[in-house]
């Protein structure tokens, strides 16, 4: 790809952008409760607003279509509350306290709470899927729901595991991203009335986009500033999940090297050996192998916008690899 100008996400979304405060609507109107409580957790988890990537391209693959239908913002919204959910759960497992530059739902009340309010979240998609009518987007984001929960149980299976291969570490993130990802470029095309050839390329530029994204995501982890990151930095390491940055490290240092290594990540690493840590990433190369890594993965997911002609939406799915991998949050 040829190097551009990187575009903010406001300016990427701009086809779309209209649409997205339906969304946000709809994301409100689905989870309106009556139980005070419920009422204050939604409210305080979405009003830090994070990416929208996900309803994002629900709306661009609707794009492709000759109109986009309303079932195309219910589909946006209820996706949305569906990542909402895994993230709530997510946070309660790595015992992250950080999330959007906020208190995590599980710091701020409990981890009780949180499994309730992601539990009844998960509940509100799945009721809000079920109201497209579409058996197709019904059947895609079922499958792609135990996807999702298979790669998280596959992520936490494989905690602390230092002789994790490249291999099971792209299996973990096609499985806990980027299905969800291209699920939502899927959905979009079918509710648009993309020929089925068309809707499966867009689902494969989700995927490999989602790949470049969870990889560029977990060099953040190391390499980002927190308040702009708005997660805690190095979170990932402290709940034990190795990401691909130090899968590579791990994979070019000796016994000795390696046996430092886990020694200091299992005493816990304070910010002084998480920098020590993040120089020796950069001395061994291991970031920079990572976004190669991601690159890789966006010219692939490039190569499946051809097949549509030069319209603003497929260049803002262009814009947004580019993005993807320049990004700082």
């Amino acid at each position: 790809m040829e190097q551009k100008t990187v575009l903010t996400l406001e300016e990427i979304y701009q086809p779309i952008q209209d649409r997205l405060p339906a969304v946000e609507s709809k994301i409100l109107e689905i989870l309106t409760t009556a139980n005070p409580l419920s009422s204050e957790v939604i409210h305080y988890f979405f009003k830090a607003k994070g990416k929208f990537l996900r309803p994002a391209l629900v709306l661009f693959g609707a794009s492709f279509g000759k109109h986009l239908p309303e079932s195309a913002v219910l589909t946006a919204a209820a996706l949305e509350i569906f990542h909402s959910a895994t993230l709530i759960h997510d946070d309660i497992i790595d015992s992250a306290y950080l999330r959007r530059n906020l208190p995590t739902v599980h710091a701020k009340w409990n981890p009780q709470v949180a499994v309730l309010v992601g539990d009844y979240l998960h509940d509100k998609a799945i009721g809000a899927i079920f109201d497209t009518k579409s058996e197709q987007v019904i059947a895609a984001f079922l499958q792609t729901a135990g996807i999702v929960c298979d790669g998280e149980i596959l992520e936490l299976n494989e905690k602390n595991n230092f002789n994790l291969k490249e291999e099971t570490y792209f299996t973990i993130i096609e499985r806990k991203t980027a299905a969800l990802l291209a699920t939502c470029l899927e959905s979009g095309a079918i509710l648009g009335g993309l020929e089925i050839e068309r809707a499966l390329s867009l689902k494969r530029f989700g995927t490999y986009f989602g790949m470049a994204f969870q990889i560029m995501d977990d060099c953040l982890d190391f390499m980002g500033q927190e308040n702009e990151f708005g997660k805690t930095l190095g979170a990932d390491l402290q709940a034990g999940v190795l990401t691909l940055p130090l899968i590579r490290l791990i994979a070019l240092l000796d016994e000795r090297g390696k046996a430092e290594i886990f020694s200091k990540v299992k005493s816990g690493l304070d910010s002084a050996q998480l920098g020590d840590l993040v120089l020796l990433l950069r001395e061994h190369g291991a970031i920079d192998y990572s976004i190669q890594k991601a690159r890789e993965f966006t010219d692939r997911a490039a190569l499946e916008l051809s097949v549509f002609s030069d319209t603003p939406t497929r260049r803002s799915l262009e814009a947004l690899l580019r993005y993807v991998v320049e990004r700082n949050r």
